[in-house]
């Protein structure tokens, strides 16, 4: 009896195993454009998550004989920052306001991946490497919660370009950014696709000078600002060409 189960055991993996060989992806290139949410985060900053929106193309390339491995390299245009909230002290008075930083960047993930299909329709994959992006846009808002013209004039004031270097002590951000990140998604039908992802930056996104002048100063005592990076997880949808 034992023999028996054994033998059905190993019929039933070589029937597994054979069926994955046959829903092996094929080799060469394919095509995705994709479109989706991201939750970002500057982390080591005050300010909390926010929402925004990314677009981006890919191309990836099935390595021959490598059971499912593939290369994958895209450009995106992905909307990152924080959010928080703040209180304005204006005469004497305080008002509750909200800070919000939207960075808008271009961005070129490259990733090494694994795909698997369960059936000719459905598939599985997953995908780990660098990315690297520049700032192309961005902003620092400020929005008071309060009505009237004067509290306006105060946001415009507290308002500026967030890659801009307007010296100490205006918070502002180097351009360029890299990190890593991964991917896992599903596929049906060879086209549609339903992706999560998470991007961690490595690089210190303060300027230089921004540092050097908060550690002059002599009301921080020669404290320094902490290293403040990007960090981003995303729900994308794509099509695959």
């Amino acid at each position: 009896m034992k023999k028996i189960l054994f033998v059905i055991a190993a019929l039933a993996m070589f029937s597994q195993n054979a069926k994955a060989l046959e829903n092996e992806p094929e080799e060469g290139f394919t095509y995705m454009g994709l479109f989706g949410m991201n939750i970002s985060k500057l982390q080591n900053h005050e300010y909390g998550a926010k929402a925004g929106a990314m677009m981006g193309a890919r191309i990836d390339y099935v390595l021959p004989k490598a059971h499912g491995t593939y290369l994958t390299a895209g450009v995106d245009w992905t909307m990152k920052g924080g959010k928080g909230d703040e209180d304005i002290v204006l005469d004497g008075f305080e008002y509750e306001a909200t800070g919000k930083y939207a960075l808008h960047y271009f961005e070129v993930p490259i990733r090494v991946g694994f795909r698997y299909n369960f059936t000719e329709s459905i598939g599985v994959y997953g995908e780990l490497g660098p990315y690297f992006a520049v700032g192309v846009g961005g902003k620092h808002k400020l929005s008071i919660e309060e009505d009237g013209g004067y509290f306006r004039d105060i946001e415009e004031d507290f308002s500026y370009k967030a890659f801009k270097n307007y010296g100490y002590p205006v918070e502002s951000f180097q351009r360029w950014d890299a990190g890593i990140g991964f991917r896992i998604g599903a596929e049906y039908n060879h086209h549609y696709n339903l992706m999560f992802g998470c991007d961690w930056g490595l690089a210190d996104i303060y300027r230089n000078s921004l540092r050097d002048a908060y550690k002059d100063d002599p009301l921080n005592f020669g404290d320094t600002l902490p290293k403040v990076r990007n960090f981003n997880f995303s729900i994308t949808f794509g099509y695959r060409f």
